[in-house]
């Protein structure tokens, strides 16, 4: 039996604490040697806690304690959840008779990333180990695009012939212990082309003599090998699948789409996405090297950067109004800053819609009105606290006229550009993750500037 530390929330006290004596224990057993006990302790212990478990012993321990691991399919379940760094650091200490025993247990769809993510050399050692029917498992996912449906797939999949009853359906469901996932039974024809679906609840309820091809629905939700991963994980979202199944250019059958591995997409492209907006990318997270972080990071903030500069630049323009109403310069952080955050919010909305299918380039219209009138809103509630806030401070109604109008004005175009920005890069076929984050606080620095100075100029009529 399998204990779970996991009772509470992981940010509750009671489980870190838990977590916490769990890895003195171990660690204790390790450097006694005591390898029965280590042994006994872990075989209780779920593979995700084990994992959280490696990730907090001492690193000389790690790889030692992962090998007490007597189970070597709970060995390669938890080697799945580890943590980057740390399976690095097995994969690296590990002799490579040792570690392919283990990565023998994977499913062929994580087996096949992981292998693709190593050097030449040590891939085909690794290669090299496994055994035959792994071996060419990996290889027909290999030579798919890694975003791909293909690339994302697992071939241990079920599927029968459609001829079949229910009755023999079953009796072949409980013949096949290994198989992955088995919510969906999956239908071919003679020459293995996808026919039809059948649920697992379905099989179960309808009579045995009754051939599958009777019941079975033939509009089966599927996608190619090269299908996008994102559009992949759009459609079990949308249609609430625990599985989608892969086929090739002929309708063959070559693989499924499992649920976690869509959760897994969905986070790698949200994470992406926001990394995207910020001018950073994952490959910062993967390296210390300051010189490598700061290139990464550069392009956005030079993009911010010329943006500041054509700012400043309007603000030279209207030197002789400043000279005049020398308080304008107090309220100009307030001004943009409102105008940046309502950027910043309308921009994320607009690219994750985009990003999840939520908001399609057809809705740009109804989307910018929609926007606009939020603009207004918050434009014209700000904007009356910051009039009465400048009428009252400076007893200047000219003052609070300006500021108002320009909290109103900035706000409302703030809010149009962070929408339509992204919905025209989306058309240009340019990521609009990537390019919204530089161009919108670019623009509204801008244009948040020249209109503070050219109602200002009009108010005071200078």
């Amino acid at each position: 039996m399998q204990i779970n530390i996991e009772t509470r929330p992981p940010a509750s006290a009671a489980y870190d604490i838990k977590k916490k004596r769990l890895v003195e224990t171990i660690d204790r057993l390790y450097l006694r040697d005591a390898k029965a006990s280590l042994q006994k302790m872990i075989s209780r212990i779920h593979p995700a806690d084990m994992a959280a478990i490696l990730d907090d012993l001492p690193p000389a321990h790690v790889v030692d304690v992962f090998y007490a691991i007597a189970d070597t399919t709970m060995a390669a379940d938890v080697f799945n959840q580890l943590p980057s760094g740390l399976r690095s650091q097995v994969m690296t200490e590990s002799p490579v008779e040792k570690l392919a025993g283990v990565l023998e247990h994977l499913p062929p769809d994580d087996l096949a990333d992981l292998i693709g993510d190593l050097p030449e050399a040590q891939r085909e050692q690794l290669m090299a180990l496994l055994g035959r029917e792994s071996k060419n498992e990996v290889e027909s996912l290999l030579q798919y695009d890694p975003s791909s449906a293909g690339g994302i797939m697992t071939t241990d999949f079920f599927s029968l012939p459609h001829t079949l009853t229910v009755e023999e359906a079953i009796e072949s469901i409980r013949s096949r212990e290994d198989v992955e996932m088995v919510f969906y039974l999956y239908l071919t024809d003679e020459a293995d082309r996808l026919v039809g679906v059948v649920s697992l609840r379905q099989l179960l309820l309808t009579r045995a003599g009754t051939p599958l091809h009777k019941v079975m629905n033939r509009r089966v939700m599927k996608v190619t090998t090269d299908t996008d991963q994102t559009t992949v994980a759009m459609l079990v979202d949308k249609y609430r699948l625990l599985a989608i199944p892969v086929v090739d250019e002929e309708n063959v059958l070559v693989g499924m789409v499992t649920v976690d591995d869509v959760i897994d997409v969905i986070e790698e492209e949200t994470t992406r996405d926001m990394l995207k907006m910020a001018g950073t990318s994952e490959s910062e997270t993967l390296t210390h090297s300051a010189f490598k972080i700061a290139g990464i990071r550069l392009p956005w903030l030079l993009a911010a950067f010329i943006g500041g500069l054509a700012a400043t630049a309007v603000i030279g323009r209207y030197e002789a109004i400043l000279g005049e109403v020398l308080v304008l310069s107090a309220f100009l952080p307030v001004v943009m800053g409102m105008a940046g955050n309502v950027g910043v919010q309308s921009a994320t909305v607009a690219v994750r819609g985009l990003a999840t299918g939520a908001i399609d380039v057809r809705d740009t219209v109804p989307l910018v009105l929609k926007e606009l009138r939020v603009g207004l809103l918050l434009g014209g509630f700000y904007g009356v606290i910051l009039a009465v806030y400048g009428y009252l401070m400076h007893d200047s109604l000219a003052l609070g006229q300006v500021v108002g109008l320009t909290i109103l004005g900035n706000m409302t175009g703030a809010a149009l550009l962070a929408v339509l920005l992204p919905m025209i890069f989306q058309r240009m076929k340019v990521d609009p993750a990537v390019a919204t984050g530089p161009f919108v606080t670019t623009a509204i620095d801008i244009l948040g500037v020249l209109n503070y100075f050219v109602i200002a100029s009009w108010i005071y009529q200078l």
